[in-house]
């Protein structure tokens, strides 16, 4: 037995699969009783077998190049119409593919109302590993450097956190998955966050994060609420309340009372 973790996106869960069940286009579900279930390939299927060409994790070397083309574009940017025009017609057909194959989904939210293309977390170690033997030289560059520009984290909510520089998360699974996932980044210093007594992450880049402060220090002479503050800034409300929360952290300022801050 094997305990899987659950990961929820758009009011839907989804778990992760064992990697021999992971060639299989579809599966069966099977409700034993109230609360079990089995989950099994179909029966009397043949066990997929990788075409030639691909590596142990079924990525030919053709889709490999694909998902980093896609990577190379600005998250915000890789919605079907813009990707439509910036690969070729053979690169779409092979993004197509990996579609079907799971590796790559359009990820749709209320700031992606057209939605954009994301690839699955468990083939972005695959990406890494790749990148990691080809870059000669690598190891001589210093770490936040490496960290900096090192491909975002292609999860979505990795994604917009380095798309917008901040993120506010409720769910402390979430939370969790992205500090794994951002582990080297947070050890540099190029992402920074904190747990309000909300419950709630703050999660800031330094690049965003910088910014902001310089922002705040220079209008916050004496002791405002949050909307104010970032009204005042021309900052996003939860862009700038998660700047508030790690500047009081840092003993920066002071939060008087609840989303009131003022100058230490």
């Amino acid at each position: 037995m094997a305990n899987v973790r659950v990961l929820r996106r758009q009011e839907k869960a989804y778990i992760e699969l064992p990697s021999d069940m992971a060639g299989y286009d579809s599966l069966e579900l099977f409700m034993l009783k109230e609360g079990y279930y089995l989950i099994s390939v179909p029966l009397g299927a043949n066990a997929p077998q990788p075409a030639p060409g691909e590596t142990k994790g079924r990525v030919s070397d053709a889709e490999i190049a694909v998902m980093k083309k896609l990577l190379s574009i600005r998250f915000e940017n890789r919605t079907p119409e813009y990707v439509g025009k910036a690969l070729s017609e053979t690169e779409m057909g092979i993004l197509q593919g990996l579609a079907q194959k799971g590796m790559v989904n359009v990820f749709r939210g209320t700031k992606y109302k057209d939605g954009v293309y994301n690839i699955s977390d468990h083939i972005y170690p695959l990406l890494q590993k790749g990148q990691a033997q080809g870059a000669k030289g690598a190891a001589e560059e210093k770490p936040q450097a490496q960290a900096e520009r090192s491909a975002p984290p292609v999860s979505p909510t990795g994604a917009m956190l380095h798309s917008q520089g901040f993120i506010i998360i409720q769910d402390k699974r979430e939370a969790m998955m992205l500090s794994e996932s951002l582990g080297p980044q947070m050890k540099t210093g190029a992402v920074v966050g904190v747990k309000g007594f909300d419950g709630k992450f703050y999660v800031v880049t330094r690049e965003y994060y910088s910014k902001a402060r310089a922002l705040i220090e220079a209008l916050m002479k004496d002791q405002m609420d949050a909307p104010s503050v970032a009204s005042a800034a021309k900052l996003d409300p939860e862009g700038c309340l998660a700047v508030l929360r790690l500047m009081a952290e840092n003993g920066d300022i002071i939060e008087k009372k609840k989303g009131v801050f003022a100058p230490v």
